[in-house]
């Protein structure tokens, strides 16, 4: 009951859920409409794997309409330096720009930048220290991918409001 006052002003604002029912079938049909062109490198094959997943978790035959392209570029740090010159924490920096086409590539309907960082522990086990950097890459890419989805069906949300 309290909540409600404070919802009105959303609502004269044209304020709406970006998964809301109404459209979400428009919005997952043009994800599924998507083909994501080959990213280089073994990261790269990560996030093309990712985002055929969620563009088309059904796997359904679906006849493309438009292309992504996505430039991933991977970067490792050393953080935390200390006076012996041993870092105990890394990170791993990712940067991706990205370009939504159409089939024919004639057309770019929708350009960004995506970024993401994550840390990981050095520690004296080399193992330990490679499985960290794994997961932080791992982690970075999902992130990535993530926000590409959403980026994409805000795109494709917008255009079919504005039809």
């Amino acid at each position: 009951m309290l909540l409600l006052p404070a919802a009105l002003p959303l609502a004269a604002c044209g304020f709406e859920p970006l998964y809301a029912d109404h459209s979400g079938e428009v919005t997952e049909a043009d994800l599924a409409a998507v083909k994501i062109m080959p990213v280089r490198e073994h990261v790269g094959q990560l996030l093309q794997w990712q985002l055929e997943r969620e563009f088309n978790p059904d796997g359904a035959t679906v006849t493309p309409r438009y292309a992504l392209h996505v430039a991933l570029s991977i970067k490792g740090d050393y953080l935390a330096i200390e006076p012996n010159n041993v870092a105990p924490r890394g990170s791993i920096s990712a940067a991706a720009d990205m370009a939504l086409t159409t089939l024919d590539e004639k057309t770019t309907l929708y350009r960004g930048k995506i970024q993401s960082i994550s840390d990981y522990n050095i520690t004296t086990n080399p193992y330990s220290s490679e499985v960290g950097r794994s997961g932080a890459e791992k982690s970075v890419v999902e992130d990535i991918g993530e926000q590409i989805e959403i980026r994409l069906s805000t795109y494709f949300h917008n255009r079919s409001a504005a039809e």
